[in-house]
């Protein structure tokens, strides 16, 4: 499916690297910051490029080795972002002119590892610039999104409900927020987008329950 080519171009190249990197480790990967809002929802701003992958944290000096051979800086990682379970490295490319942080969340045994390794499953392909790459679904990024409960992220998570409410499978969301104790703040998120757009009726989870 084609989005909206409006990334700058040394954001696709030197993701592009990451990427193959991973896929020299043997890793699934898929783009879940940025690229998957530009899909679903709208371009922003990004001065990163985010990857979730299924190599386990545990293995993360092999990624920092393939990292350093193609001139990606570590900056920190693996650490544990407090509350969230995710396990996260992050990574500098430089480049003339500026660079680029690469993101990398690992699988883990959490629950949130869980969820990570079946979202991978699902991954999609999207086309920016002519050429293709594995992004989040929809679901899984606002999954993702709620969890994280940054201004920024609920700024995403407002953009992809303006655009596929209607088309959202409902039940997995559901089901991923209450697995990983965050529907609470799934909720008060529905709540607040259905009342701002003048929606009535039961959250969508529960009305599409027979």
């Amino acid at each position: 499916m084609g989005v909206r080519d409006l990334f700058p171009k040394h954001f696709f190249q030197t993701a592009r690297k990451a990427i193959s990197i991973f896929e020299g480790l043997d890793a699934d990967w898929m783009f879940i910051g940025a690229v998957s809002v530009a899909a679903w929802g709208r371009v922003r701003a990004t001065t990163d490029a985010d990857f979730a992958i299924s190599l386990d944290f545990t293995a993360a000096g092999d990624l920092d080795q393939a990292m350093k051979k193609a001139k990606l800086e570590k900056e920190s990682g693996p650490v544990e972002i407090p509350a969230k379970r995710l396990v996260l490295s992050k990574y500098w490319a430089p480049y003339s002119g500026g660079g680029l942080g690469i993101d990398v969340f690992f699988s883990t045994g959490y629950d949130t590892g869980r969820f990570l390794n079946e979202a991978l499953q699902r991954k999609v392909q999207i086309t920016f610039q002519g050429k293709s790459y594995f992004a989040a679904t929809p679901e899984d990024l606002v999954v993702l999104k709620v969890h994280a409960y940054r201004a920024r992220d609920l700024d995403d998570v407002a953009t992809v409900l303006e655009r596929r409410y209607d088309e959202l499978d409902w039940i997995y969301i559901h089901r991923w927020a209450t697995e990983l104790r965050f529907e609470k703040l799934l909720k008060d998120v529905v709540e607040q987008f259905m009342e701002s757009h003048g929606r009535k009726g039961s959250l969508p989870w529960k009305r599409v329950r027979k």
